[in-house]
């Protein structure tokens, strides 16, 4: 059973996403447009790791005190507001001095970093557990198709009606997403109403991650994904352009039908997923070793190929099996932590997530420049040969589950 307020969820996510994705390219075009200076470009984006890494740390003690939906509401209502003053200085101005322009980027992100957590936690709120395989893939579906359109036209959006018009959508958007939030209905007795004040800050604070490392089937998720991270890394823009450019001795524009090759393949993934939804039900584990199994061997393939075509074509067999265990890995967390400890386990892992990322964008990145953007790519296979490796070894952490889902299926009949 899927509630009514999924859908205002999925489609407040969905316009939000939108608008992130303008308001990130709106941004970042002002920014280079008036520094011509690429450092400064790039420091957009580390303000928004960081910040989300922050929010993440202060998420528990926020989600301690007010129910999940209204914390929803609370990002999403920080976000327009901070986003409408960005807007009114720039009115009246004609600009925005850096410093500023950064100080709201990092609030703006900060609001953001709880966005996330939120729609993860409450979907399993919103969906029985037999269909939280079919919305995850729709809610993963959607993500895709946003992110490979709203990036081959953003850019195009703001040459055509410039800085101040998308702002202007942006801030649309964000106050439409606001009120799809606003009407989210989650009647779950939990959240606020089990936490008092008695609980200690610090008991609030580490809860989140004495479940993601004390619990083995949390902790087994938590380091193939975090592992995994590390070799998603080597597939940003900036390393496969230079794999296009060194290795495949192809321009801008073949970049271009890479990224939209591995979008449409993550699209498919996730529409096999929505389609085939019962069938992953009760083999969720497996399938996402599986997965993992032949996105490493594609990875290693894609790094000793110098065949442009080819290429290509593996860009487009990776996102399946990507998209499928990105869905499964989030499907078992939410299936095995109790409701009222997931938007803090949620969060630890956003956390997880964007330190690992920065870290390994920094050391890929050497390892780039010093050996070679090919050995990259070799390290991503490995990486994620290693999170196989430790999921076979934890595999009967997950029989048990796969037994009980089983029954379920069987008292149905």
């Amino acid at each position: 059973m899927i509630k009514k307020s999924f859908y205002l969820l999925w489609g407040s996510q969905t316009i939000s996403n939108i608008a992130d994705i303008i308001y990130l390219m709106t941004v970042i075009s002002f920014v280079f447009g008036n520094t011509n200076s690429l450092l400064s470009t790039v420091i957009v984006p580390l303000i928004r790791f960081c910040s989300q890494a922050i929010s993440g740390l202060v998420f528990p003690f926020v989600v301690s005190r007010f129910r999940l939906s209204k914390v929803l509401v609370i990002a999403q209502l920080s976000q327009f507001s901070i986003f409408s003053c960005l807007m009114i200085y720039y009115f009246f101005s004609g600009s925005i001095p850096l410093t500023i322009l950064f100080l709201l980027i990092f609030l703006i992100s900060f609001f953001d970093g709880w966005v996330k957590p939120c729609r993860n936690s409450l979907i399993p709120r919103l969906a029985s557990k037999d269909a939280l395989v079919k919305v995850n893939g729709l809610v993963s579906t959607s993500d895709q198709i946003i992110k490979c359109s709203s990036w081959a036209f953003s850019g195009v959006l703001v040459i055509m009606l410039g800085t101040f018009n998308s702002m202007v959508i942006v801030l649309v958007a964000l106050f439409i997403a606001m009120l799809l939030a606003f009407w989210i209905k989650d009647h779950t007795v939990i959240d606020s109403k089990i936490s008092n004040d008695k609980v200690s800050k610090w008991s609030q604070f580490a809860e989140g991650w004495k479940i993601s490392f004390q619990d083995k089937k949390t902790r087994t998720v938590f380091m193939v994904d975090a592992i995994d991270t590390i070799g998603g890394t080597a597939w940003i823009g900036a390393f496969v352009l230079a794999f296009c450019v060194q290795v495949l001795h192809k321009d801008e524009s073949w970049w271009g039908m890479m990224n939209g090759s591995f979008f449409a393949g993550s699209i498919l993934g996730g529409m096999l997923v929505v389609s085939i939804s019962k069938f992953f039900n009760n083999r969720k584990f497996p399938l996402m070793l599986w997965g993992l199994g032949i996105y490493a061997t594609i990875a290693g393939i894609f790094a000793f190929n110098i065949n442009p075509f080819v290429a290509m074509a593996l860009m487009f067999l990776m996102g399946p099996p990507i998209q499928v265990t990105a869905v499964i890995r989030k499907t078992l967390l939410q299936e095995n932590v109790q409701e009222v400890k997931l938007p803090k386990v949620m969060s630890c892992l956003e956390v997880v997530n964007n330190v690992v990322f920065s870290t390994s964008l920094l050391s890929l990145g050497w390892v780039a420049d010093t050996f070679g953007i090919t050995v990259i790519y070799g390290i991503a296979a490995v990486a994620t040969l290693v999170s196989v490796a430790i999921g076979i070894v934890a595999r009967s952490n997950f029989t048990e589950q796969k037994a009980e889902a089983l029954q379920r299926e069987a008292m149905r009949y």
